[in-house]
């Protein structure tokens, strides 16, 4: 099928311009629909290794940023093409069921090959993990990882398996809600080092009527039921192997992150990476060749992406007062002066006048505020 777009993932963008929603949520929402179409039919092998492109991504940001909105829109082409997507609140015998139910076969070089393929889509990440939920972020794990063969253990029915697993997660959450439950032992290694989190202070513009640009919708459709029909082995160019060894080697040396809970995440980079280009190669055309624009593209989407990332774990840890810190620092930003009696009045519910106290003398400490003690007053300094 010949193509009506230049880029689907930049018409996504376009499509959707006169919305709240900031910008790389709505490219973000792009790259997973794209990735739920393609499905386990496509994949690319490096070496010894096999990419597909499923991904794990997760809008962060306060309840109205415009998370959900961004969502619905990607959702609504989805279910235009009948693309199965797994219910927003499943229980993981749900899930392997809804897993099982996807199955279809495709012709893979000359030969028919059987694959489950489930895109989950959960608007409150937290809800559908459920408090503390280490049983699920472990079989999350496992199907990121497109196992040939995942075997589940029932109560009812005994052991279950399933053949060619895929599984590709667009999720939404706060930072609060994401630090109340995850594990402190999940974030680091495991599931978060798998996530893509796309983390935004506010919503993107706003618009008083929000309307989508109709006369993109029907080639929006059009393009995307021609990438749902792709299939086989994505190929890469000359120029996409210099700049990515280029890449390997300048990120090998640089340190991108300080908060050492990101060094898994930094490990999993290339992968990441690989995943973010066979979408934006399937993005233009149905050629299969990823090429050096297409792995710019990814690499600078990924880079834009990983500039916010620290904000998503800043408040999680074992400090129990840590996520009030982070929000006070974070209205202090904003507000960049405060008088002592707007903030005690802000968080008397959090803490005690004695842990905001101690809340302020570290945030004085790390050279994120100035305190005037005869005005009563914090003043924002900014990251030294």
């Amino acid at each position: 099928m010949s193509r009506n777009l230049e880029s689907w993932v930049d018409a996504f963008v376009a499509y959707t311009d006169n919305t709240e929603p900031p910008e790389p949520y709505r490219r973000w929402v792009a790259i997973s629909t794209i990735s739920s179409v393609l499905q386990r039919k496509c994949c690319l092998v490096w070496g010894s290794e096999t990419f597909y492109t499923n991904l794990y991504i997760v809008l962060v940001g306060p309840p109205a940023a415009r998370k959900g909105t961004a969502m619905r829109t990607g959702k609504s082409l989805l279910d235009h093409l009948g693309i199965p997507v797994a219910a927003d609140q499943s229980s993981p015998q749900k899930l392997v069921k809804s897993l099982q139910e996807s199955g279809s076969s495709i012709e893979m070089q000359d030969s028919i090959e059987y694959h489950c393929s489930l895109t989950i889509q959960c608007s409150e990440l937290t809800v559908f993990l459920g408090f503390q939920a280490k049983e699920l972020l472990s079989t999350l794990c496992k199907w990121y990882d497109c196992e040939s063969r995942f075997v589940y253990d029932t109560h009812a029915r005994g052991k279950e398996e399933v053949s060619n697993v895929w599984v590709n997660m667009l999720g939404a959450t706060t930072p609060g809600q994401l630090q109340a439950a995850l594990p402190e032992d999940a974030v680091g290694s495991g599931f978060t080092s798998r996530v893509l989190f796309i983390y935004e202070a506010n919503k993107g513009k706003l618009v008083k009527k929000p309307t989508l640009n109709e006369r993109i919708e029907e080639p929006l459709l059009y393009d995307l039921a021609s990438i749902r029909n792709m299939s086989g082995y994505f190929e890469v160019t000359a120029g996409f192997e210099e700049l990515y060894f280029d890449w390997y080697e300048s990120a090998d040396e640089n340190k991108i992150f300080s908060d050492p809970r990101l060094d898994y995440y930094v490990q999993r980079r290339p992968t990441h990476l690989f995943k973010v280009a066979m979408v934006y190669s399937a993005a233009r055309n149905d050629s299969m060749l990823v090429d050096e624009l297409d792995l710019q593209k990814a690499i600078d989407t990924l880079e834009a992406a990983e500039k916010n990332m620290e904000h998503v774990f800043a408040g999680i840890g074992a400090n129990p007062i840590a996520g009030v810190q982070i929000r006070l620092l974070r209205v202090l930003e904003e507000r960049e002066t405060m008088k002592m009696s707007e903030v005690a009045g802000m968080f008397f519910s959090d803490v005690s006048n004695q842990q905001l106290g101690e809340i302020i003398a570290s945030l004085e400490m790390m050279g994120k505020c100035s305190v005037d003690p005869i005005n009563r007053t914090l003043t924002y300094k900014g990251a030294k």
